[in-house]
């Protein structure tokens, strides 16, 4: 996992820029939100943009 990245977590408040790994993959938030299972970062795509990072 690339470092600034902890695994992406249901139940957990995000915040705008905050990173999350999904599925090997890595993610920046968008919108501050509490997640659960259908704001994951692959199908919630308003919420998270995949990192270049």
């Amino acid at each position: 996992m690339a470092a600034g990245f902890s695994e992406w977590k249901v139940n957990r408040q995000y915040s705008v820029n905050d990173r999350a790994a999904y599925l090997g993959k890595q993610y920046r938030c968008l919108v501050t939100h509490k997640s659960n299972s259908a704001s994951n970062p692959k199908t919630a795509t308003k919420m998270w943009q995949k990192s270049t990072d």
